[in-house]
């Protein structure tokens, strides 16, 4: 506890940003995802072609696949500062509140009364920028703040498991 009263992760509702680093593992994700998408066409036209099977349809289908790839990886610049924007987490008292999205935004609230556990993931991506994820189980389905600096995603699960014991003894 600091001087405050408060924990160190604000026990009013504030909004939080994830790190700024994750817009660089989000980049980096589209890069080598788009990638292999665009070296897999590339890979059956080859085979396509050896084979005598290349035709129009072939042609059409892996073209704009392709294309879609690389306009993808072109836009994810731009894609990436709005997803970086309104992606927002925020921890209560009695519930974890959550924006993703910035073309199809979405909010979810997670009341503590309903979460079964919390734990962590770390990818080599995320790892590699020193982050973790943290996700919150609920009986429907899994919720999650994708990315946190690591001490803190520790801080985080104590701070949320604490609340939902505190929470379910209150019941």
């Amino acid at each position: 506890m600091s001087e405050n009263g408060t924990d160190g992760l604000h026990t009013q509702r504030e909004w939080r940003s994830l790190p700024e680093r994750i817009k660089r593992v989000w980049l980096l994700r589209s890069v080598l995802t788009d990638t292999a998408v665009v070296l897999v066409c590339v890979v059956l036209a080859s085979i396509f072609i050896a084979s005598d099977w290349w035709g129009f349809w072939q042609a059409l289908v892996l073209g704009l696949i392709a294309a879609w790839a690389v306009l993808e990886l072109a836009t994810q610049p731009l894609q990436t500062r709005y997803a970086y924007r309104f992606t927002r987490f925020s921890i209560g008292e009695r519930d974890l509140k959550l924006h993703t999205g910035w073309l199809f935004r979405k909010s979810v609230t997670v009341p503590f009364n309903r979460v079964q556990h919390v734990d962590t993931k770390q990818g080599p991506l995320l790892r590699s920028f020193a982050m973790t994820s943290v996700s919150v189980h609920t009986a429907v389905g899994e919720h999650e703040i994708e990315a946190v600096d690591d001490a803190e995603a520790m801080r985080i699960v104590e701070l949320i498991t604490s609340r939902v014991l505190a929470v379910k003894e209150d019941l």
